[in-house]
């Protein structure tokens, strides 16, 4: 197998993103916690209240993490996938289409226009991989079809790694090749955890494509377990 048909297999799915790069950490806007109409308190990010019912669209510059009311102080890469949940869940259920469709054609477009951007923003910071990838551009630093992995010594291993999934007959053999991948796994997760919290962007991006094919590999082990299993 070469580095040609491995390229093949690796994912080139990257995160939309809204607004403009910034040149400086801009991941928590500040927005109104009281509805601009009847001035309750907003039980989410969403300028949407089911007091008075009214909905209006998202700034197009708000940011994934401002949807959902993350800390601000937190490293923008390490998250509680948990909480993320229970907060994705909270704010579908407020601007859920079907809960807006009697209260007008507008409204109901306007519910739509958040339910979508929430279903986008929570797929984005809940992969690590789109997650790392949107800090990246919002700090000015796109990933790009033709980014490649420049460690040779990982790429070897990642290579090495494929052929063994091809070759493995048995469950355990899949298993075994895993245990392996998740370790480097971990070393990454921490390395762009680090690196992030350092603003080394450069690092960083070069960091998330290592991710992005170990990655490839936890999905491949995946799938071959369901062909053995």
């Amino acid at each position: 197998m070469n580095a040609l048909r491995l390229a093949a297999r690796h994912s080139k799915s990257y995160p939309k993103i809204i607004g403009k790069p910034a040149t400086g950490s801009r991941f928590y806007s500040t927005t109104s916690r009281l509805c601009p109409s009847c001035s309750s308190p907003l039980t989410t990010a969403l300028p949407t209240c089911t007091k008075c019912y009214h909905i209006q669209p998202l700034p197009r510059d708000t940011s994934y993490y401002d949807i959902f009311d993350l800390s601000k102080t937190q490293n923008a890469f390490k998250i509680d996938t948990k909480d993320l949940r229970q907060r994705f869940l909270q704010a579908q259920r407020i601007c859920h289409p079907d809960a807006w469709s009697v209260r007008g054609e507008k409204e109901r477009l306007v519910a739509e226009e958040q339910s979508s951007l929430l279903n986008e923003a929570y797929k984005t910071l809940l992969s690590p991989v789109t997650r790392a990838q949107y800090i990246l551009t919002q700090e000015g630093y796109p990933p790009s079809e033709t980014d490649k992995l420049t460690d040779p010594e990982l790429l070897m291993e990642i290579m090495e790694a494929r052929e063994q999934l091809e070759e493995a007959e048995t469950p355990p053999m899949v298993d075994e090749i895993r245990s392996g991948n998740i370790e480097r796994l971990k070393e990454v997760y921490a390395e762009i955890e680090e690196l992030i919290e350092r603003k080394e962007w450069k690092q960083a991006s070069d960091a998330v494509v290592k991710l992005k094919y170990l990655e490839g590999i936890e999905s491949a082990a995946k799938a071959k377990l369901e062909t053995l299993l």
